[in-house]
């Protein structure tokens, strides 16, 4: 009988995107997996694939996504990201599916803050399961079905093979995102880079509240008229985009995701070391940034490579020929 596959797809922003090259050469190799799990960017790409997209029509999905148009700044009380427009694009590309409806069966790991703990989502709508994983803290703002409000799945299981095996898995495929390597430098914020235009975005969107706040719809439409119109003419365009090319997101934005990006790593190696899995992938990343989405085409060649070295022995496990 043959052997069924499970593979765990790991949370780690844009290095996530490693893991359609590793789509692509279990397809090249006629390799389909039996089960998914996946957390934050793991879920995304394997809830696109087990929605019945191949992995090139997700890599190709990948490439027309215009990252800095998906965000959808607020001013931060929970989060940067109201994730509206994420969740959207998510619907997209899972052909808005219900997880009934999946190819593949699929199950995404999420933190339940109110319970606090560790959800495994596999009812309903995948988008939002999939929007509640991917609220990275101090990004995006929790998500809240019904009484409870969830964050991003990598804060108790950043590598989900546990999940696999849970399936019904007999091979578990981990990739490991997080293997610690030299310690390198945040990027460079470029004029054009993808951070760059975020804070564009977030300064505009921040005067788009401010304006709404310093003149209420209930004021006089003639006054509200003449000082709207001071407000655009004294600060778009040219002077918002001088502000917003020395500005970066709030601070605490910044210091939360290091500190929950540093929590997922250490937790995600020290988890991988003693983790019941069959075959490790481990992508090497040369100081690729966990926002660098506009480096996607390095980052499929990464997961390809990272998994042909491994293939000789999944072969070998599977009972295939050479």
């Amino acid at each position: 009988m043959r052997k069924k596959i499970g593979l765990a797809l790991g949370s780690g922003g844009a290095r996530g995107i490693c893991h359609i090259g590793i789509l692509k050469v279990l397809h090249q190799h006629k390799i389909y997996p039996d089960f998914i799990a996946g957390t934050s960017v793991g879920a995304v790409v394997g809830a696109t694939y087990a929605a019945g997209r191949t992995p090139e029509e997700i890599e190709e999905l990948f490439k027309k996504t215009d990252w800095k148009h998906i965000v959808d700044f607020t001013i931060p009380k929970e989060g940067l990201l109201r994730g509206k427009r994420a969740e959207q694009r998510l619907r997209t590309l899972v052909f808005n599916k219900k997880f009934k409806q999946l190819d593949i069966p699929l199950r995404i790991v999420a933190y339940n803050l109110s319970t606090q703990e560790k959800v495994i989502l596999q009812e309903g709508n995948v988008a939002r399961a999939l929007r509640a994983s991917i609220s990275i803290p101090g990004i995006f703002t929790p998500v809240r079905v019904g009484r409870h409000t969830y964050i991003d799945g990598g804060v108790v299981d950043p590598t989900p093979f546990d999940v696999v095996k849970a399936m019904g898995a007999d091979i578990v495929i981990a990739v490991d995102l997080y293997t610690k390597t030299k310690a390198v430098k945040g990027p460079e914020v470029k004029e054009k880079s993808l951070l760059g235009e975020w804070r564009q975005q977030f300064v505009i969107s921040e005067l788009l509240q401010v304006k709404k706040l310093l003149f209420p719809e209930n004021w006089p439409k003639y006054l509200r008229t003449l000082l709207i119109w001071l407000f655009d003419k004294l600060l778009y365009p040219a002077r918002v985009l001088r502000i917003a090319a020395g500005r970066e997101p709030p601070m605490i934005t910044k210091v939360m995701y290091e500190t929950f990006n540093a929590l997922t790593n250490n937790l995600a190696w020290e988890r991988l070391q003693r983790a019941d899995v069959d075959v490790k992938i481990t992508p090497i990343f040369d100081g690729l940034d966990w926002l660098d989405f506009d480096k996607q085409e390095r980052f499929v060649k990464i997961g390809e490579a990272a998994m042909e070295k491994e293939m000789p022995k999944l072969r070998k496990m599977l009972g295939l020929k050479h």
